[in-house]
C-alpha cells in the first residue's frame, strides 16, 4: 500500500507535468537553477573541507539545520498548496492510519523540493571526504535529517490547518510568518558587516544546534570528525528521540484529521448594506462596492496593504544601518508604495474566480466595470501613498523634495493602476482561490505568473518614466522648479494614462468576456 501511495504521487506529478505546459517549464527551469546551486554548495564543502575540516563541519551542520527549519515554516504559507495527497481524501479508503502515514510521508519526496533536500543533506556528506567513517555517518544520518524535515513539513502544516478552521486566524498567521523572509536579506546584508563576529559566534552556535532536532543528525558526523564519541552518540539519541516524537504526533494527527477534518467556521451574519450605501446606486458604483469589500475582508488583498508597513519598518530601521543615505532612500517610499499598491489590481478578475460571472450575465460597461475597480483602489492606495510621499521629506526637513515626492508617487499610482485595469482585462493566470492562503502559489501558475507580473512592472517603470526622470533629475540638483514640474507631470500624466487604461481595459473586457470567464473558470 505504501508503493502504490508513492506511486500514486509520482502519477498526479507526472499528469500535472503533462497537461500544464508552463507547469513544465516551471519544473525545468527550477530544476536546472536548483541542480546548479547544489553543485556549488558540494564543491565548495569539499574544498572547504579538504583545506579546514573543523569549519566545514560547522558549516554543514548549520546549513542542515537551515534546511530542515525551512521545511517547518515555508510550507505554512502554502497550506494547501497541493490538496491532491490530503489525508481526507483517503477517509473512505480501508487504510490503516500508520500506513497511510509512511505512504504519505515517502510520497512526500516526489518533486523538486523533496529530491532536491535528499540531494542537498547527501552533498554535505563531501565536506567529510578525507574522514571515511564520519563520511559514512553522514551519507546515512543524511536520511535521517530528511525524514526530520518532511515530518516537521506535515505535523507544522497539519496543526496550521487545524488553526486555519477558525476565521481570521489563518491571514494573521501567514502575514505574521511571512515577516521573517521579507527582512531575510537586510539581514543577511547586516550580518556581512559584522562578518568577523559572526564568524566568531559560529562555532559556539553550531555546536549548541547540534543537539537541536534542527541539526542532530548533522551533528553525528561533524562530531565523529572531531573525534568526540560523547557528542556524536548524544546526537544520535537526539535526533531517534525526534524522529520518534514527530511520527507519533504525525500519526495522531492524520488519524484525528480522517475521522474529523476541520471545518471552516461560516462567516457572522451582516448587517445593512455595507459599502453599497455609500456608492452611487450605478454598475461603476456598485463594483467599487464590491471591491472595497474584498480590499478590507479578503485576505488575497489584505496581503498587498500588509507590504505598505513593511516597507516603512525596512527604511526606518534596516537601511540606516547599511548606508547613512537615509533621504534618499527614504524619498522612494512614495513612487515604491504607489507601484505595488496599483499593481495589486493586476489580477482582480483572476481574483474573482466564479463571482466573475455576475459581470458577464448582468451585462455590466467594461468601462464601468475597471472604474469600479480603479475607484475602490484609489480609496485605498490615496491616503497610503500620501503618506508615503509626505512623511520622509518632512521627517527629513527636505521640504523642498514634498512637490516632487507627491508628483512621483501619485504619478506612479496612477500609472500603474491604469496599466494594471488593462492587463487584468487581457491576461489571467491562476490564482489562490477564495479562502485560501494568499501566499500560495497555484500548482502551474508560476511561471505565467511570474512572467506576467514582470512584463507588468517593467511597464510601469516605462510609461511613469517622465515622473520619476523628473523626481530622479530633481534629488540630484535639489531644483524647486523640477520639484514642481515633477509635480505637475506625475499628476497630469498619471492621471491620463489612468483614464486611457481605464478606457482600454474595459474595451477589451467586453470583447474578451467568454475569454475571461472560461479562463477563470479553469484557473479553480
Amino acid at each position: 500500500m505504501v508503493a502504490q501511495l508513492i506511486s500514486l504521487r509520482w502519477a498526479l506529478f507526472a499528469n500535472g507535468l503533462k497537461r500544464n505546459v508552463w507547469q513544465l517549464v516551471g519544473v525545468i527551469v527550477g530544476a536546472l537553477y536548483v541542480v546548479g546551486l547544489l553543485v556549488l554548495a558540494g564543491v565548495g564543502l569539499a574544498a572547504l573541507g579538504a583545506h579546514d575540516l573543523e569549519l566545514a563541519s560547522i558549516v554543514a551542520v548549520l546549513a542542515c539545520a537551515l534546511m530542515t527549519l525551512g521545511w517547518l515554516v515555508i510550507p505554512v504559507f502554502f497550506t494547501g498548496m497541493d490538496g491532491s495527497m490530503d489525508p481526507q481524501r483517503f477517509a473512505l479508503f480501508p487504510i490503516k492510519p500508520g500506513t497511510l502515514a509512511a505512504g504519505l510521508l515517502l510520497a512526500g519526496f516526489i518533486g523538486v523540493p523533496g529530491v532536491a533536500t535528499l540531494l542537498f543533506f547527501w552533498l554535505t556528506s563531501l565536506a567529510y571526504l578525507h574522514e571515511p567513517l564520519a563520511l559514512a555517518l553522514s551519507l546515512v544520518c543524511a536520511l535521517g535529517s530528511a525524514l526530520v524535515a518532511q515530518l516537521l513539513a506535515r505535523t507544522g502544516t497539519a496543526i496550521a490547518t487545524t488553526f486555519a478552521a477558525r476565521r481570521g486566524v489563518r491571514e494573521v498567521a501567514s502575514i505574521l510568518l511571512f515577516l521573517p523572509i521579507f527582512f531575510l536579506g537586510p539581514a543577511i546584508a547586516s550580518l556581512a558587516e559584522n562578518a568577523e563576529a559572526v564568524g566568531r559566534a559560529l562555532p559556539g552556535v553550531a555546536g549548541w544546534i547540534r543537539f537541536t532536532p534542527f541539526g542532530a543528525f548533522a551533528g553525528v558526523p561533524a562530531s565523529v570528525a572531531q573525534h568526540d564519541v560523547e557528542g556524536a552518540l548524544a546526537c544520535l539519541a537526539v535526533g531517534l528521540v525526534t524522529l520518534v516524537v514527530l511520527w507519533w504526533v504525525y500519526s495522531r494527527m492524520l488519524k484525528r484529521a480522517i475521522v474529523t477534518p476541520p471545518r471552516v467556521k461560516a462567516a457572522a451574519g451582516i448587517k445593512g448594506l455595507g459599502w453599497f450605501s455609500r456608492f452611487p446606486a450605478t454598475p461603476w458604483g456598485a463594483v467599487a462596492a464590491r471591491s472595497l469589500t474584498y480590499w478590507i475582508k479578503d485576505p488575497r488583498y489584505a496581503a498587498s496593504l500588509a507590504i505598505v508597513p513593511m516597507l516603512v519598518i525596512l527604511y526606518a530601521f534596516i537601511i540606516p544601518n547599511i548606508t547613512s543615505e537615509i533621504p534618499q532612500f527614504a524619498l522612494i517610499l512614495g513612487p515604491l508604495v504607489g507601484m505595488l499598491l496599483g499593481f495589486s489590481i493586476s489580477a482582480d478578475i483572476s481574483y474573482d474566480s466564479t463571482a466573475f460571472a455576475l459581470h458577464v450575465l448582468t451585462g455590466v460597461r467594461g468601462v464601468a466595470d475597471r472604474l469600479g475597480r480603479v475607484v475602490a483602489l484609489l480609496c485605498i492606495g490615496l491616503p497610503l501613498t500620501l503618506i508615503a510621499s509626505v512623511v520622509p521629506p518632512i521627517a527629513s526637513g527636505s521640504w523642498e523634495l514634498l512637490p516632487a515626492s507627491l508628483g512621483a508617487g501619485l504619478g506612479t499610482l496612477f500609472v500603474s493602476g491604469g496599466l494594471a485595469s488593462v492587463a487584468s482585462a487581457r491576461w489571467t493566470y491562476a490564482v489562490p482561490l477564495p479562502g485560501e492562503s494568499p501566499f500560495k502559489t497555484p500548482q502551474g501558475a508560476g511561471a505565467r505568473m511570474a512572467l506576467t507580473q514582470s512584463a507588468l512592472m517593467v511597464a510601469v517603470a516605462v510609461v511613469a518614466a517622465p515622473a520619476i526622470g523628473l523626481f530622479i533629475a530633481t534629488l540630484i540638483t535639489g531644483s524647486a522648479l523640477l520639484g514642481w514640474l515633477t509635480l505637475v507631470v506625475g499628476l497630469l500624466w498619471g492621471a491620463g494614462v489612468l483614464v486611457l487604461g481605464v478606457r482600454i481595459g474595459g474595451r477589451w473586457m467586453e470583447a474578451r468576456e467568454p475569454e475571461l470567464m472560461q479562463a477563470v473558470m479553469l484557473n479553480r
